[in-house]
């Protein structure tokens, strides 16, 4: 985006905030999108593969446990607040919600996390 910003004679207008922003979340991305033991040279790197264990339940909480773990370990520039299970009607389908805020800043930040598609959605 920048370089089409340029070549529009543009100047782009990121400021330190969003800079940061971008920064945790592509962090994020990085840690929540690997797979465990195969991802990083770091052990609890990532997240590990459920597909084929247990209840919907089970996984649910497994993921929630592995992405509290990811986040206190490898981005220490958010502090979590809290992580919910978005239901779905649809079956094997896991989302959700991680309520978090950026360590010395005033606001927060809602991260909407699906695993299974590897999106993610940010909200301030």
């Amino acid at each position: 985006m920048a370089l089409l910003l340029k070549l529009a004679g543009k100047k782009a207008t990121t400021n330190a905030d969003d800079a940061e922003l971008n920064s945790i979340i592509a962090n994020l991305n990085n840690v929540l999108g690997s797979k465990r033991d195969y991802g990083f040279f770091l052990q609890k790197f990532g997240l590990s593969d459920y597909k084929y264990l247990g209840s919907s339940d089970y996984v649910a909480k497994a993921l929630i446990a592995e992405i509290t773990e990811n986040i206190e370990l490898f981005e220490p520039r958010i502090v979590l607040n809290e992580i919910v299970q978005i239901k779905h009607d649809r079956l094997f389908h896991l989302a959700f919600r991680l309520d978090c805020r950026v360590r010395n800043k005033p606001h927060t930040i809602k991260l909407f996390l699906n695993p299974a598609l590897n999106r993610y959605q940010v909200q301030l």
